[in-house]
């Protein structure tokens, strides 16, 4: 099993949006990252980027699919898109994967909608779905309605695919909800435990993951 991480481009958000209590003054970078999971057969993206970004000044950028093809992946390989939720960095590029089964909280679909050029693709879950042996999809609704979470084991310890359940390591660190919860309970629930030592959290907006556009692998076995 191989996890890879892709960077595609960088903006900044207010501290608003990352913190509860946060000022709309104060803007810090982010990166715009998506993953991909290979595992025998198996190409799984967890989510897929977005081609535009409205509303956000890009201080770089590059097709996510692109960055896809030059690792060496080509589109109509991705066997599965799992996405962590219907926001439109997070989910705008998945006409490019038609042949991939798109799996999604039941809460995500109808915001999904208009991004979703093939119904039939879709499988959707309630609380949690196995993908492989060792992948799970588990529902958390802090950020949005349907927003969840990708748990991989690696055996003794679990690397957690935040989604956007939190934007910095602060967040986790000082136990510290986003701004932008439509849930703040389950948004407090979930940094409370994955803080926990037996996850290693991985965030989709890190800017310490990767310096530029590109790719780097997090997990190989």
């Amino acid at each position: 099993m191989r996890l890879i991480a892709f960077k595609y481009g960088a903006t900044e958000i207010t501290e608003r949006m990352a913190f509860q209590g946060g000022s709309k003054k104060i803007k810090f970078p982010i990166a715009l990252l998506f993953f991909l999971i290979e595992y025998e057969n198996k190409k799984i993206l967890i989510d897929v980027g977005c081609d535009t970004m409205p509303g956000f000044e890009l201080f770089e950028f590059e097709n996510p699919a692109k960055v896809l093809e030059a690792y060496g992946v080509k589109r109509s390989e991705i066997t599965d898109v799992i996405i962590t939720h219907s926001h439109h960095d997070h989910i705008d590029a998945l006409y490019n994967y038609t042949q991939a089964t798109v799996h999604l909280h039941e809460k995500e679909l109808k915001s999904a909608g208009r991004y979703i050029t093939n119904e039939k693709q879709v499988s959707t879950f309630d609380e949690c779905r196995k993908i492989l042996d060792k992948v799970e999809i588990r529902h958390i609704g802090g950020h949005s309605a349907g927003s969840s979470v990708v748990l991989v084991d690696c055996g003794e310890y679990t690397y957690i695919l935040c989604g956007d359940e939190c934007y910095t390591k602060e967040n986790l660190i000082n136990c510290k909800p986003t701004g932008s919860s439509v849930c703040l309970e389950k948004s407090k629930n979930f940094v409370e435990e994955y803080r926990k030592e037996k996850y290693i959290p991985v965030l989709f907006h890190d800017t310490d993951i990767l310096s530029e556009i590109g790719h780097k692998v997090l997990y190989e076995e």
